[in-house]
């Protein structure tokens, strides 16, 4: 399997969690009935309080973090376990008249 490279998937979930992040809370300010996930983002979120722009600041900022860390787990994880499947393989056997040539 190949090995994941770091910064590419640390820039991307980070910036779909910022992007997912946006699009909730214009929804929530589309939609006020969207209390659901106004309530889950100030539960995840540490001082966020939806309705504010300083909240809304510091949401967008603790959730490109958490994307980032996210990839801080992921990608070392992925990588060991990938290594020790590689090691694993059996190796492919030849045709014979490679060997015989």
């Amino acid at each position: 399997m190949k090995r994941l490279s770091f910064l590419p998937i640390a820039w991307t979930l980070a910036i779909f969690a910022a992007a997912v992040f946006v699009l909730d809370n214009l929804a929530g300010a589309l939609f006020p009935n969207w209390w659901v996930m106004q309530r889950a983002w100030e539960l995840l979120l540490p001082d966020f309080i939806f309705g504010t722009w300083r909240g809304f600041f510091i949401g967008l900022v603790e959730s490109f973090v958490g994307g980032f860390g996210t990839a801080v787990l992921f990608v070392p994880i992925w990588n060991y376990f990938s290594a020790r499947r590689e090691s694993r393989t059996t190796p492919t056997m030849k045709p014979a008249s490679q060997d015989h040539g």
